[in-house]
């Protein structure tokens, strides 16, 4: 990921169980522990999954403890039959089991609160390898572990995300400090509106910008965000190098940027209105309530937001609307003039500044000659309306999701005058 990467310390992560290879559950375990290792200084340089396989878990430690000074385990230390971990990671380091008072001590104590006898189960916590230095776990029953070898470390921790998090803050993090030798961050420019090729097009030669940092692209369906990551000696530094690099990347995506890191597009939106002490009604027909979604889940929400109304069929776009039935028969009710009279509709009953609507074809199927993926979005204040028509694709979820992304910026584009 760096150009000087081999100064810095080098770690791998390992995700045990069958439930993570089998899709059943999503492995957050990685992404939080990456995070967490690169604020150390210390890079990721790889993410594996693996079975609860015996072999397999050998094979992955083994080469991983080849590779890299720092591995950490996650999963595969419960009381239930397929939790092997523990087991294997005694015969990889050579280490006989153990009975530790301590961990009895608390399972007793734990199961005590509950007004409950220790399952037989639950005491094979307990057993330790005898090499391994014990991570005590406050938040759960069964202990972490830190196994060294050659002057490497291997930490071996609880999958459940709140108890492999309060191990690693508790033990990890400190120890690891140590290691640190400097800082890497990170910044992640959002934009909307813009392909991956269509991008970097309008940004132009891209290695300037690679001077100050790495580079990643992040596409999804729903937006573009670039990465920037860059290592230095010092927090000051870094926050140089990256602020450098994100004038660059503002200086020829800034009408497509709408934030960057943590911030949100309908955070963004909440800004704006409250900068200008507007308020807004919102009228959705395809989106069936998404845009009032993602607005009630940014907090003070209400300071700006009046009301959103789903009028799904014709009869409720005119009832509630005041759409013209003689509209919608002459056009459709997938229309630029009928988007254009429920914008100006929710307006007007509801009393706000301004009035947004969309009105599409989701899918599956195509509607009235209008192919799946048509969408008409407008935006309607007291002096002037506009209306937009998006091209999306056939998948009626992701059609969804899509148009509720335009509306929201569509109405960041009205207060930057970008329409």
């Amino acid at each position: 990921m760096f150009n000087d990467e081999m100064v810095l310390p080098q770690a791998e992560i390992i995700a045990i169980g069958n439930e993570v290879i089998s899709g059943l559950i999503q492995d957050t375990n990685g992404r939080y522990l990456s995070k967490q290792l690169h604020l150390l200084g210390i890079n990721t340089s790889r993410i594996t999954a693996v079975g609860d396989d015996e072999g397999s878990i050998t094979r992955v430690v083994e080469g991983a403890l080849e590779r890299v000074d720092i591995v950490i385990v996650t999963g595969g230390l419960g009381s239930t039959h397929d939790d092997i971990t523990k087991d294997v990671f005694a015969r990889v380091f050579n280490s006989n089991m153990i009975i530790d008072d301590k961990v009895m001590n608390m399972l007793e104590a734990t199961f005590n609160e509950r007004q409950q006898k220790v399952p037989e189960g639950v005491r094979s916590q307990c057993k330790i390898p005898e090499t391994a230095k014990i991570l005590y776990n406050e938040k759960g029953t069964a202990p972490g572990f830190l196994f060294e070898r050659d002057g490497k470390k291997l930490f071996s921790l609880p999958g459940v995300p709140l108890e492999m998090e309060h191990l690693f803050d508790k033990y990890i993090r400190p120890d690891l400090k140590k290691l640190q030798k400097g800082v890497i961050g990170h910044r992640v420019i959002k934009t909307v509106g813009l392909t991956e090729a269509s991008l970097w097009e309008k940004f132009g030669p891209v290695e300037p910008l690679e001077r100050l940092a790495t580079v990643a692209s992040l596409p999804s369906y729903l937006e573009m965000k670039v990465r920037l990551s860059c290592y230095s000696k010092s927090s000051e530094e870094v926050e140089i190098r990256l602020g450098e690099a994100e004038d660059m990347v503002m200086t020829s995506l800034g009408e497509w940027v709408y934030g960057k890191d943590n911030e949100t597009l309908e955070g963004k939106v909440r800004e704006l209105f409250l900068e200008k002490n507007k308020t807004l009604a919102v009228a959705e027909s395809c989106t069936g309530g998404l845009i009032g979604h993602r607005l009630t889940q940014t907090p003070g929400s209400s300071d700006y937001f009046l009301e959103g109304v789903v009028a799904y069929s014709n009869e409720a776009k005119n009832s509630r609307l005041e759409v013209s039935p003689t509209l919608i028969r002459k056009y459709g009710a997938v229309s630029e003039e009928v988007a254009l009279a429920m914008a100006e509709g929710i307006r007007k009953t509801s009393g706000a500044d301004i009035g947004l609507s969309v009105t599409g074809v989701a899918g599956p199927d195509a509607s009235n000659n209008k192919p799946v993926g048509t969408v008409f979005i407008a935006i309607s204040d007291e002096e002037k309306s506009d209306c937009k028509c998006f091209r999306f694709y056939s998948d009626r979820s992701r059609n969804k999701e899509r148009s509720a992304q335009a509306g929201l910026d569509l109405l960041r584009r009205w207060f930057r005058n970008l329409t």
